[in-house]
């Protein structure tokens, strides 16, 4: 057993996670597939045991140690909790939901693992596997790539559990922080620069409502609108994500002009292997966009490209939290002031097509987000951006106050006139582009 100090993004979670009155579904990450044929469970829970002597993270928990949020990290041989449950199973997709909220009351128990698998058996050939992991000791990893792994060793015939060697957060994280500090300046001039891209109405609401509740929706972005995107990413010899967070900088701009500020993360998520690191996402950066300097559309797409390039570059070693923290700012979680961003995009490459288990097709679960009480904490806009080669998906997760549904409706119909105004005429002003704060405006409430 190891003892870790957390790092600030932990402590914010564990924070999050422990408040007796907190809803657990909101920090929790999961992936449930469906197996059309018998799954073994002895084979499973020994790919199951696999993945947790690979990764620290899955075998993680966070304690209070003197006071301190502290990683408690066990070796395999000292798990003594079960790492996997076996239950029955109807075989409707509507009851994925209920499996996977058969966990609550684990998780408001101390734990030693930060991941949990629930076996679920139906009538017949047929099974479900959900695979739920705790985020805040997981920030980094998806449970998509946690399956590909219990997929594989699965697959793979007999012997014990063997533990592959590759590099573990706790390994990297003491001077990924010492090399982060030395922008930490520069972190502060960011924050203290900008502001939040929400209008101030917002944020009031935000923060007194007592209660808040995270909701999704799915975007579904035209032929046209991923067409133009391919046309621009060749223009300006970029990424379709790029002029997709140009577009979002200048859609969520500010009437007063003040320069806003957007979180990026650009992760490896489901890309096989992309978690070997696991930890604090050293690719989220937040990018101030300063949309007044621009004088036109070709001047803004080439400013945004750079700049993001140079802040993935730059700012990726150290996390923000690591410096709201210590600066004594407010992440935004809790019932606090808001953060230090209030709208979020997240780039994840296109999830690889499950494996078969014993020669048995695999189909991923119907996806569903609950809504879950979130103390008005966290990004008031995630945008998740699912990038294939030849289009990109998304999905918006935003919270309610102060977004409601009808707000949430128009926004992706408008960031799509967003990627339509900039793939006109490059010399256009920006002052011309559809923009959040109209939207906004029309959705405020009365003034009591």
């Amino acid at each position: 057993m190891r003892l870790l100090k957390a790092s600030a993004g932990q402590a914010v979670y564990h924070d999050f996670i422990v408040a007796p009155h907190t809803s657990v579904p909101a920090k929790r990450l999961f992936n449930c597939f469906i197996v059309e044929g018998p799954v073994d469970p002895v084979r499973l829970e020994r790919a199951v045991r696999h993945a947790i002597a690979t990764h620290e993270a899955l075998r993680t928990s966070l304690d209070d140690v003197d006071g301190a949020p502290t990683q408690v990290i066990r070796e395999p041989d000292e798990i003594t909790e079960a790492v996997m449950t076996t239950t029955d199973w109807d075989g409707s997709a509507d009851s994925v939901a209920d499996v996977v909220r058969s966990l609550d009351d684990r998780w408001t128990v101390h734990r030693e693992l930060s991941m949990h698998v629930v076996l679920a058996r139906a009538p017949g050939p047929r099974s479900l596997v959900a695979c739920v992991l705790d985020h805040a000791c997981v920030d980094g990893m998806s449970a998509e790539t946690v399956t590909d792994l219990i997929r594989a060793e699965y697959n793979r015939p007999g012997g014990p559990p063997r533990p592959d060697q590759v590099p573990q957060f706790a390994d990297y994280y003491a001077a990924m922080l010492e090399d982060g500090l030395e922008i930490y300046e520069d972190w502060l001039r960011i924050l203290e620069s900008s502001s939040p891209a929400l209008p101030q109405w917002m944020l009031d609401l935000k923060r007194p409502s007592g209660r808040a509740s995270t909701r999704e929706r799915e975007l579904s972005l035209s032929d046209a609108t991923n067409e133009r995107l391919r046309s621009l990413s060749k223009e300006y010899v970029c990424t379709p994500y790029e002029i997709v967070t140009a577009a979002v900088g200048l859609y969520f701009r500010r009437v007063d002009g003040a320069p806003v500020r957007v979180a990026v993360t650009h992760s490896g998520r489901h890309r096989r292997h992309g978690f070997d690191v696991v930890g604090l996402l050293r690719s989220q950066v937040v990018d101030v966009v300063d949309s007044g300097r621009c004088a036109d559309v070709r001047s803004y797409l080439t400013e945004r490209r750079d700049e993001l390039r140079k802040c993935m570059t730059h700012f990726a070693r150290l996390p923000v939290e690591e410096v709201c923290l210590r600066a004594g700012l407010s992440t935004g979680w809790r019932s606090g002031p808001p953060g230090p961003w209030e709208v979020e995009l997240n780039g994840m490459y296109e999830a690889p097509a499950p494996e078969a288990m014993d020669g048995h097709e695999v189909v991923q679960a119907p996806d569903f987000l609950e809504d879950a009480y979130c103390e008005n904490g966290g990004t008031t806009f995630l945008l998740n951006l699912f990038l294939r080669p030849d289009r990109v998906e998304a999905t918006l997760r935003y919270v309610d106050p102060p977004v409601s549904e009808q707000m949430a409706k128009r926004v992706g119909p408008d960031l799509e006139a967003v990627v339509e105004f900039l793939a006109g005429d490059p010399a256009r002003p920006l002052a011309d582009a559809p923009m959040f704060a109209a939207l906004a405006e029309e959705f405020r409430p009365p003034a009591p």
